[in-house]
């Protein structure tokens, strides 16, 4: 079956405190819906943006990416609809090519459905939260952020998004991974001039015409964000202390308030996933005829979430630190 190349996924959205507050209200649409796994001809290479050749470390990292820029808790409400299914489709994909047999069934077939029947005991459920709670770890942002800020990728995608958005700025930063106003602003702006500079990008107006006051809007709006989740981490370790030292009890120290805030979090956004976790996996046993299947325990939360907790705290423990 014919494979198109590597194919670029629409731009993302970043991460914001106030997404994380409105992901956590109960009852919410996105909590109680019931995700649809990808029809049977679904084109998972596409879905990764790799090509059929790609290596397992390149479908690895891509997956890694894709998750990243694509979770639901990025986007605005209107928006999560179709953010679910993406990132749906985007786990899927990964749970097919990470897998050599599976992969090989799915490149002689062209058939998503074929390809889950070639390991009639796999536990799609275990797969899910295995592979999940093994991304939850304090180190992997780093480990993302060092491998992507400064490569070309990067380069390529600030160029992208530049080239889209016809050099507005703001949307350069809602877009490009793990970028960060306050830190990123004047790479990215060297990145855009070289490329100007050498003719492989346009002068658009929006960007060096750009006026002032809009940049000075966009930081403040990041110095806000970065408050914002400061205040976030904050309210985690109150509540964790609390919950540790009883009504009325003595505060931990900061230090250890800190950690267990870290904890607290990412038992709040699990908690949030578990039930689109389960949904989708009851889906597939419907879809891929696995009925019966013993489930595994509930599933951790996909990485984007865990990133999203640590940043939050990194940036409250970069504020204590500065006031110190």
């Amino acid at each position: 079956m014919p494979r198109k190349s590597k194919a670029q996924a629409p731009p993302p959205r970043s991460e914001s405190p106030e997404s994380l507050r409105d992901s956590e209200s109960p009852g919410s649409r996105r909590d109680s819906e019931s995700p649809e796994p990808p029809s049977p001809e679904t084109d998972l290479y596409e879905i990764l943006g790799v090509s059929n050749d790609a290596t397992a470390d390149q479908i690895k990292s891509a997956y890694r990416k894709q998750a990243l820029k694509h979770h639901p808790d990025k986007v605005p409400a209107d928006e999560r609809d179709e953010a679910n299914k993406t990132f749906q489709q985007i786990a899927f994909a990964y749970a097919i090519l990470s897998d050599g047999k599976r992969r090989e069934r799915y490149d002689l077939t062209g058939s998503t459905s074929e390809a889950v029947d070639v390991d009639e005991d796999f536990n799609w459920a275990d797969f899910y939260r295995e592979q999940f709670s093994s991304a939850i770890d304090t180190s992997a942002i780093d480990k993302l952020k060092h491998e992507y800020q400064g490569s070309e990728e990067e380069a390529r995608d600030v160029l992208a998004a530049y080239d889209t958005y016809r050099g507005d700025l703001d949307k350069v930063y809602e877009s490009v991974l793990l970028c960060n106003v306050l830190d990123d602003d004047e790479r990215f702006r060297a990145i855009i001039d070289r490329a100007i500079a050498e003719g492989r990008a346009k002068k658009h107006k929006s960007y060096v015409e750009e006026p002032a006051k809009k940049r000075e809007r966009r930081v403040k709006r990041a110095l806000k964000e970065a408050k914002e989740a400061e205040a976030l981490a904050a309210e985690v370790e109150e509540k964790q202390s609390g919950k540790k030292n009883g009504k009325g009890g003595k505060k931990t120290s900061k230090k250890n308030d800190g950690a267990m805030g870290d904890n607290e979090l990412l038992k709040m956004i699990q908690q949030r996933q578990a039930t689109r976790a389960e949904a989708f996996f009851d889906r597939l046993e419907q879809q891929y005829g696995q009925p019966g299947r013993k489930r595994g325990a509930k599933m951790d939360e996909p990485p984007e979430e865990a990133f999203a907790a640590t940043a939050a705290r990194k940036t409250a423990k970069k504020k204590r630190k500065t006031d110190a």
